[in-house]
């Protein structure tokens, strides 16, 4: 029978942690949820490790960043996972080569430039990733939409069609 958990506190005790997702979750891009934060901050003082999910394709010190400013405190969670730390990982270690072909708006370009403090080291240890036109590429990364507000998957078919013929692997960092 399946049980129905009416609040965070039904697990304590049964589970070492939790994993959160940020958006809808914790907060709404504006706001933090008051009750969310004090569900985990009571799961945390009972013991258990709060992990914090989000697809954004921002390293984890930017998502900091912006939960400092929604006032998320930090006692509230323990660690954060970010595809776009993920995304970046696999780009440095060349899933997709070292000439890539970027598809995201100019916000995103901090992809390529900026990484969390665990994966700095690494990066600088690594070959440079240049970006190039889509027929020069060895591979794409996909940030998200140019314009998110008036595109579609559709206005990507020609690009991605190409990329597929031309036998491209893709690094999704916001698989939105």
């Amino acid at each position: 029978m399946t049980e129905i958990i009416r609040s965070l506190a039904d697990l304590s005790g049964r589970y070492d942690a939790v994993f959160c997702d940020l958006w809808g979750c914790l907060h709404d891009g504006q706001k933090a949820f008051p009750a969310a934060v004090a569900a985990l901050q009571a799961f945390r003082a009972g013991g258990g490790t709060v992990v914090l999910l989000t697809n954004s394709p921002r390293p984890k010190d930017s998502v900091i960043k912006q939960l400092d400013g929604l006032s998320v405190p930090r006692d509230a969670w323990d660690i954060i996972a970010t595809s776009g730390d993920a995304a970046q990982m696999g780009m440095l270690s060349g899933a997709v080569g070292r000439r890539v072909h970027h598809i995201g708006a100019p916000k995103d370009e901090v992809f390529f430039t900026t990484f969390a403090d665990d994966l700095q080291a690494y990066a600088a240890s690594q070959p440079p990733i240049e970006r190039v036109a889509l027929k020069d590429a060895t591979g794409i990364v996909c940030t998200g939409l140019f314009d998110d507000l008036t595109e579609t998957p559709d206005d990507y078919r020609a690009a991605l069609l190409l990329g597929k013929t031309l036998g491209l692997p893709m690094l999704c960092a916001n698989p939105d």
